[in-house]
């Protein structure tokens, strides 16, 4: 994945109820751990990038290129 960005919803609790978004970053450690959650949480190109509320985070899930936000 040199170089490469992936896209990733991410669902957040908020208030009782849900709110989801679709981020980019760059997908170069993601194979470097188990997880879509924990390369979110732990990569530090990620946090570079973006910032990812861990207590709020419920789900991640990647985007293929094709696919709608």
């Amino acid at each position: 994945m040199s170089g490469e960005r992936i896209r990733v919803r991410v669902l957040y609790a908020e208030g009782g109820g849900y709110h989801s978004e679709v981020i980019s970053v760059p997908g170069d450690g993601l194979r470097d751990h188990e997880r879509l959650i924990d390369f979110l949480r732990e990569d530090e190109a990620v946090a570079a990038k973006c910032y990812i509320d861990a207590a709020r985070l419920c789900s991640a899930q990647l985007l293929e290129a094709d696919e709608e936000a």
